[in-house]
């Protein structure tokens, strides 16, 4: 699988443009970091703690650290001398500097998305992290296997089952809440529908271009669909915070 060379400058000025939203709305969060004020509790449960939460994380400024994540990732891959590696590893069919990103912003969106859930325990936060960016990490030892092909697809399966353990805890806890009859409001439900929808969306993505389209433009294309999905990741985010705050 190879990267059609004239899309290259495309491909850069879509990484700055990108960069540029991203940085926006990074802004955005943290400027009103200070009057959204949505803390979320984490608590660690173990003999002799007490049971009131030790730490809280701020809403608007952890969102603002996932989207100014992709700010630099996207500005870092436009620029050179970067911009000139990122398009040799694109060539050779390899997109590590995504994984990279993605592996950031999974993992920390979905921790959010658990605490807006109401899973407090630092223990399982930690947790949820780990699985989300070890999924993303077996997506980069996918792509040392460029070959199209079932046998190629160990990572992505493995990864794929690994990285939908956390939203399994999220629905986990929603239902909970739900029977309990204490559930989550419409905003953080609509929220966790379309943070998950978009995760999905990422891995779709890979399985898409690399068993379904295997031109010589499907690097490429697939680079320009996860600018694309991360774009709406961050709008996400944004409208998450805006109408909880």
């Amino acid at each position: 699988m190879t990267v059609d060379g004239a899309r290259m400058p495309r491909r850069a000025l879509l990484d700055a443009v990108a960069a540029a939203l991203h940085l926006a709305a990074g802004l955005v969060l943290l400027a009103g970091a200070g009057r959204l004020t949505v803390e979320l509790p984490v608590r660690l449960s173990a003999p002799g703690v007490p049971a009131e939460p030790f730490a809280s994380v701020d809403l608007a400024a952890a969102a603002a650290v996932v989207v100014l994540v992709s700010a630099v990732a996207r500005l870092t891959a436009s620029i050179p001398p970067l911009r000139d590696r990122v398009d040799e590893q694109l060539a050779r069919g390899r997109a590590g500097w995504r994984w990279l990103e993605l592996s950031q912003t999974a993992s920390i969106t979905v921790v959010l998305v658990a605490l807006l859930n109401g899973v407090s325990e630092a223990g399982v936060l930690v947790a949820i992290y780990a699985l989300a960016a070890g999924a993303v990490l077996l997506l980069w030892i996918q792509d040392r296997q460029t070959k199209p092909g079932p046998r190629g697809l160990a990572a992505f399966s493995a990864g794929a089952a690994i990285g939908i353990v956390p939203w399994g805890v999220v629905a986990l806890y929603q239902v909970t809440r739900l029977l309990v009859g204490e559930p989550v409001s419409d905003v953080v439900s609509a929220g966790t529908v379309a943070l998950l929808v978009l995760a999905a969306a990422s891995w779709f993505s890979v399985w898409w271009h690399r068993e379904c389209r295997r031109s010589a433009h499907a690097t490429a294309d697939a680079e320009r669909a996860a600018t694309l999905i991360g774009l709406a990741h961050t709008a996400a985010l944004l409208a998450v915070v805006l109408l909880l705050g």
